[in-house]
C-alpha cells in the first residue's frame, strides 16, 4: 500500500514538474505593431498572452517617420510584424528587415479579403490639372483601417497568424478575436446611428484620409485642400475647391493634426462652415487595448461638432 502512494506521489511530483517545465520553456511571441490603430486590434487578439510593442510612438506621422537603431533593433528581435504597407510605412521600403527569413511580416494591405479604395480623382473629388488615369487607378488609398468591414478582416488575419506561430494558445486567440468582432460591429452601428444626421451635409477634407470612413457610414465630401501631403496648395487648386464649396453648400471643413486652419478660410470664403480636426492616426491617443474604439468614435465627433457650428468659421477647434 505504501509503495503505491509512493508511485502516486512520485507520478504527480514528476507531471509538476514537467508542466512547471514546460511553462517556463515556453516561448512567448515577440510582436510589433507599426501604427497604433493595429497595435490596439493586436493587444485586444493577444490578451493576457503577451503585449505587442509600438513602432512608431510620439505624434509622428508614417511620412516623416524615421526609425532609430532602438526601432530597428524591434523589428529584428520580433516573431511578427504586423503593419499596412511598404506605400504607407515608407521608412520600411529602404530596409531588408521585412523580408528576414525569421520574421513573418504581414502587410495588412496585401492580403486577401481587405477592400482598398484607389485615391479619388473623379469630377466631382476636384483633383488639379489633367488626370492619368492608369496611373491613379494602380495608387491605392492605405487608411484601410478606418472601415469597419477591413478592420474585422484585420482582426482575423492577426488571429490566424499568431495562432499558426503559438498552436498551444489558438483556442485563447480565438476567443478573444471573436469578442472583439463583436465589439467591433456593435460600434459600427452605434456610429451608423450618430451619424445618420449628417448624411446629406457636404463636406472638404484639408488631406484626403478619410475616404473609407466616408463610404463605410455613407457621408459626403468633395474635394481635398492639400492634394499631397507634402505639397503646398495652389491659388488655383483652392479657387477651384472655393467654387464648389460654394455649389455644394459645405457644411464642414475636415483637417488632420499639423495643417493650418487659415488656409481654409480662403475655401469657405463667407460660408459658415465648421472647421474640425480629425486624429486618423490616433497619435495623441495613450496606446494600448482600447485605443482602436476610442479612435473611431473621436473621429465621430469630431464629425459632429464639424457639422453643428453655425457661428461662422471656427479657427484650430477640434
Amino acid at each position: 500500500m505504501k509503495n503505491n502512494i509512493f508511485k502516486f506521489a512520485a507520478v504527480v511530483i514528476f507531471s509538476f514538474i514537467f508542466i512547471c517545465n514546460s511553462i517556463a520553456n515556453a516561448k512567448q511571441l515577440k510582436v510589433i505593431a507599426s501604427i497604433k490603430p493595429i497595435h490596439s486590434l493586436v493587444s485586444r487578439v493577444m490578451g493576457d498572452l503577451g503585449t505587442p510593442e509600438l513602432l512608431m510612438t510620439g505624434g509622428l506621422t508614417p511620412h516623416i517617420f524615421r526609425m532609430k537603431p532602438s526601432d530597428i533593433k524591434k523589428v529584428i528581435n520580433a516573431d511578427v510584424l504586423f503593419y499596412i504597407s511598404p506605400k504607407f510605412e515608407t521608412f520600411l521600403k529602404s530596409t531588408t528587415l521585412t523580408k528576414r527569413p525569421t520574421l513573418n511580416a504581414v502587410a495588412f494591405a496585401q492580403q486577401e479579403g481587405i477592400k482598398l479604395l484607389p485615391y479619388r480623382t473623379s469630377k466631382v473629388w476636384f483633383a488639379e490639372g489633367k488626370v492619368d488615369d492608369r496611373h491613379a487607378h494602380n495608387e491605392m488609398d492605405m487608411h484601410i483601417w478606418l472601415d469597419p468591414s477591413n478592420t474585422g478582416r484585420i482582426v482575423t488575419i492577426i488571429e490566424e497568424t499568431l495562432s499558426k506561430l503559438d498552436p498551444d494558445n489558438t483556442i485563447t486567440y480565438v476567443k478573444n478575436s471573436k469578442l472583439l468582432i463583436k465589439e467591433l460591429y456593435e460600434q459600427e452601428e452605434l456610429i451608423r446611428e450618430l451619424l445618420r444626421p449628417v448624411r446629406q451635409s457636404a463636406m472638404i477634407v484639408y488631406h484626403d484620409a478619410f475616404q473609407y470612413y466616408e463610404k463605410a457610414f455613407s457621408l459626403k465630401s468633395f474635394g481635398a485642400i492639400q492634394l499631397k501631403s507634402d505639397e503646398t496648395p495652389s491659388i488655383k487648386h483652392l479657387a477651384a475647391l472655393k467654387k464648389i464649396a460654394a455649389e455644394r453648400n459645405v457644411t464642414c471643413v475636415l483637417a488632420i493634426p499639423g495643417t493650418h486652419p487659415r488656409i481654409a478660410t480662403v475655401v469657405m470664403g463667407d460660408t459658415k462652415a465648421g472647421y474640425g480636426v480629425v486624429d486618423h492616426l490616433g497619435q495623441y491617443l495613450e496606446p494600448g487595448p482600447n485605443s482602436y474604439f476610442q479612435l473611431m468614435f473621436e473621429i465621430t465627433q469630431s464629425i459632429l461638432d464639424c457639422q453643428e457650428k453655425d457661428e461662422g468659421f471656427m479657427f484650430g477647434v477640434n
